[in-house]
């Protein structure tokens, strides 16, 4: 697994590759503060690659909901895929984070 950050108009777009789980929290977190400490207050996280999500995932999604919202920054996901759609609905996660289609679209409604 691995965890990619791109920067697309002012929004750190996270694109998670295989599994975001206790062995790989760090890396999605380390990405998360390195784009704090440049200002960036917006993420996308895109899940198009993803296959697994574990309850430590689940706990950095949500602190990185809980940071956007103290900074006044938006975090959004996209490409769900529908395994990880049935866990978010079943942990009611879905409540919490604003869901798009794909990247794109969730980037546009930055604008």
């Amino acid at each position: 697994m691995s965890t990619t950050a791109a920067e697309k108009d002012n929004v750190c777009v996270l694109a998670i590759d295989g599994e975001l789980t206790d062995a790989n929290v760090k890396e999605f977190r380390d990405l998360v503060e390195q784009s704090f400490a440049r200002d960036g207050r917006d993420f996308v996280i895109d899940f198009a690659e993803a296959t697994v999500i574990d309850s430590a995932g689940l706990e950095a999604l949500t602190w990185l909901k809980r940071e956007c919202d103290e900074r006044l920054g938006l975090m959004k996901v996209c490409n769900l895929p529908d395994a990880l759609k049935k866990i978010l609905e079943m942990t009611r996660l879905h409540r919490q984070f604003e869901q798009c289609e794909f990247v794109d679209e969730a980037l546009e409604s930055f604008a």
